[in-house]
């Protein structure tokens, strides 16, 4: 598989951007199609999901909806200035259960639903979920759906919810 890949790297912790066409399971039905969507306004940027009815940022924070793909740059933010931005906008970080809601599960690289949410980067999402700890929350690999839980003062990937 081709990728573009661009890694910045922060106490080994490691933010990935890449460009990558999803390897999914030939044999497995879809756990997120295309029906489970759909636009939640005239732009198309923000997306409903109709299972759950909540609205999601098509693409990663900082990116803007062009009518076909995800362009711009991703802004990585801390956890604090995450959580910051999300309210003052009226929106707010998903907790872990609902981002891994979003997950592709016969899909990876990214393990998400390609058509609604497969262009733009691929690498660690903030979740509100802090595990009971003030310093770190969790984490969730939009590339993998692998879950870890990093500490706060790493700027990451966001994705808004309401």
């Amino acid at each position: 598989m081709n990728k573009n890949l661009i890694s910045l790297g922060w106490v080994g912790l490691c933010l990935t951007l890449s460009v990558a066409q999803a390897a999914c399971f030939p044999d497995s039905p879809l756990t997120r199609p295309d029906s489970r969507y759909e636009a939640a306004n005239a732009s198309g940027s923000e997306v409903r999901d109709k299972e759950t009815g909540l609205v999601w940022q098509r693409c990663i924070h900082g990116l803007q909806w062009n009518g076909s793909a995800c362009t711009g740059s991703a802004a990585a933010q801390d956890w604090a200035t995450a959580t910051k931005n999300a309210a003052e906008a009226k929106w707010r970080l998903p907790t872990q259960a609902e981002l891994e809601g979003l997950a592709e599960k016969s899909c990876a690289d990214p393990a998400l639903n390609q058509t609604w949410f497969g262009t733009g980067p691929h690498g660690w999402v903030w979740t509100s979920t802090d595990l009971g700890s003030a310093e770190g929350a969790v984490v969730v690999h939009s590339g993998s759906s692998l879950i870890a839980n990093l500490v706060k003062k790493f700027p990451l990937f966001v994705r808004w919810v309401r």
